[in-house]
């Protein structure tokens, strides 16, 4: 499981250490650097994801599209880019600069790297050869797994899958394990090839004792939706996937442009957090999007549960409701407290006395946070301030 994030010169950071644990709630203003701390990890992904050899790192692919390097390198005059991953026992940096022959794209300097054993500075590796720059000669096989956990990752985007008739089966032969695509388009496709999988237990809902996808995702999609029951089936020669949704038991199945985006858009993300393998990172953009308040908050305890099985989750998300949904689970015993990472961002400072540009409170057992500083879900009780005249 990554540990930390370290980001130089890019974007809005100039040098940041992000700490990261098993459920990481990035939550603040806009435009104070939520997704850039998340591209930054995307980015990296894409890059070792291409499974080539070559050190161009296109800025624009399927999981980010940045634009060009002078919208990436910080705006200070920097000639190149860090970015970092760290575990327990080991941490990758790469160093990226803009590319001598590709406009998009960014060229692969160098790779440091520290062994399990490793103290100090971290040690060089050329990057001339392979997909990443490491090659088995040149890198233990602990670096090689923690470069494979990034490429792995599953990204849901903010903007998901619509209420469309049908949707695509994934063109590779052997996809990702649980990707659902940045839109969710697959998710349709993963379901009805897993109906009667058996997910792992640490992931069951408390009222379906049966382990099979079918059940488990019905029990949580019930929760968020009371009643709601969704079903897939491939359509007769052909490699695209039918969706259905029915409000109870004895409703009849419906096309999603009858039923609402809610369903859409939850509909992804319980079927990657049923699916994800331990090890895995699931990130997810606004998790909230089109849920009822009730529904956010029991949005925050799957993504719990499924942190708390071993799949690593970041979520950004401005719902207050997510955020107290994690904190119930922290006091209900489904994950602990010292598994979940809170990062509020603040708008990067520009004088002496401005807040920190990310501050970390810390939960305990209970699910109460140790700092609410300004601007930290607190919006609903400044407006019953002003209009109760409370001053």
């Amino acid at each position: 499981m990554i540990t930390q994030i370290n980001i130089e010169n890019f974007k809005c950071f100039s040098k940041k250490v992000i700490p990261v644990g098993a459920l990481n709630i990035l939550t603040g203003f806009n435009a104070a650097g939520k997704s850039t701390a998340l591209q930054a990890l995307l980015l990296i992904s894409q890059m070792v994801s291409g499974r080539r050899a070559g050190i161009s790192v296109a800025l624009n692919g399927e999981l980010v599209r940045l634009g060009t390097p002078g919208d990436v390198l910080r705006a200070d005059g920097s000639k190149e880019i860090k970015i970092g991953i760290e575990t327990v026992d080991q941490k990758i940096q790469w160093t990226l600069v803009p590319s001598a022959s590709l406009n998009n794209s960014l060229d692969l300097k160098d790779i440091h790297w520290a062994s399990p054993n490793g103290k100090g500075d971290l040690n060089n590796i050329s990057c001339d050869t392979s997909f990443y720059g490491l090659t088995p000669d040149e890198a233990p096989h602990d670096v090689f797994n923690l470069a494979d956990e990034i490429s792995d990752l599953i990204f849901i985007s903010a903007v998901r899958m619509g209420t469309q008739d049908v949707y695509p089966s994934p063109s590779e032969p052997s996809p990702i394990q649980a990707n659902v695509g940045i839109r969710g388009d697959y998710a349709p496709w993963w379901y009805e090839q897993h109906l009667d999988y058996e997910i792992d237990h640490k992931r069951v809902h408390a009222s379906e004792r049966a382990l099979t996808l079918r059940r488990q995702l019905n029990a949580w999609l019930n929760q968020l939706f009371p009643g709601a029951e969704a079903n897939a089936q491939k359509l007769p020669n052909t490699d695209l996937i039918q969706l259905l949704f029915r409000n109870s038991k004895t409703d009849v199945w419906r096309k999603p442009a009858n039923i609402g985006y809610g369903l859409t858009y939850a509909f992804p993300i319980l079927v990657a957090g049923l699916l994800a393998r331990p090890g895995q990172l699931l990130i997810i953009d606004s998790p909230e999007a089109h849920l009822h308040p009730l529904g956010q908050s029991n949005m925050g305890k799957f993504l719990a549960r499924v942190a708390a099985s071993g799949v690593q989750v970041l979520v950004e998300t401005h719902s207050d409701h997510v955020l107290n949904g994690a904190r119930l689970a922290v006091k209900s015993k489904v994950i602990e407290s010292r598994d979940v990472s809170i990062l509020f961002f603040n708008r990067p400072p520009q004088k002496n006395g401005d807040p920190e540009h990310i501050i970390a409170p810390s939960i305990d057992e209970a699910g109460n946070l140790s700092d609410w500083p300004v601007g930290f879900f607190d919006q609903a009780e400044n407006d019953l301030a002003v209009l109760a005249d409370w001053g």
